[in-house]
């Protein structure tokens, strides 16, 4: 039976149930990822949100909400190794692709405009290096080191295991941390990723694939900490 969001759930626990919720956290800058523990109605009145009307808002779009297999996957069902591997073949592989992506675009925009907006792009230059550098370490750390070692866990499942595994979680929690910040940083210095009225073809581009790197973190985090990284 599909559960309906109240406002005594966390953010994370309002995304499990209903994924599509992710565009209106986006919209009202809702951390549901690294601050997905807040309850949901104390997060909306710190928004100045009409907390009940926003509630029935949602359950109606729930109500609606097809649940295909095309569309929609409760992960919170799905066994830890199925998680690993969608998490890994498809926001991780999407990560390094814009990373990639990012990089040249940023040092063109960043030569060619310089002179235009000399601080911001300094700031989004050194920013877009901080993460660049914190992604790549981490998602080859859990790739190479915690995964293997939650799925070995799953077929040992001892009481020390367990606490060893939960302290080097905790360190990685700590890295989603670090990375939310910059990109909260990010998204502050960009204006919400909104390009100069000026801002030619490759300009929208880089702050189009920056943000579209956010929000896809966002939703790579939330699995990690509200769901897998729970059980253990």
């Amino acid at each position: 039976m599909i559960k309906t969001i109240d406002k005594n759930l966390s953010l994370g626990e309002s995304v499990i149930i209903y994924p599509a919720i992710v565009e209106r956290f986006n919209e009202l800058q809702l951390d549901y990822c690294c601050g997905g523990n807040k309850n949901l109605e104390i997060a909306l009145k710190e928004k100045e949100i009409d907390v009940d009307k926003f509630i029935e808002e949602i359950n109606i779009e729930l109500n609606k909400f097809i649940f295909d297999d095309s569309l929609y996957v409760n992960w919170n069902e799905r066994k830890s190794e199925e998680l690993i591997n969608h998490i890994v073949n498809n926001h991780h592989v999407k990560t390094f692709e814009l990373l990639k992506s990012i990089d040249p675009l940023l040092i063109k925009v960043f030569k060619v405009h310089y002179d235009h907006l000399p601080e911001v792009l300094k700031r989004v230059h050194k920013l877009f290096g901080a993460l660049k550098c914190e992604l790549e370490e981490h998602l080859i750390k859990e790739e190479k080191e915690l995964f293997p070692r939650i799925l070995e866990f799953e077929k040992i499942n001892n009481k020390e295991e367990k606490k060893k595994l939960g302290e080097e979680i905790n360190s990685f929690l700590g890295e989603h941390e670090a990375a939310g910040d910059i990109l909260k940083e990010l998204a502050e210095v960009t204006g919400n990723y909104n390009p100069p009225e000026w801002a030619c073809t490759s300009f929208k581009l880089l702050y189009s694939q920056i943000n579209e790197l956010e929000k896809d973190l966002f939703i790579h985090i939330h699995k990690e900490n509200n769901i897998l990284f729970k059980r253990y």
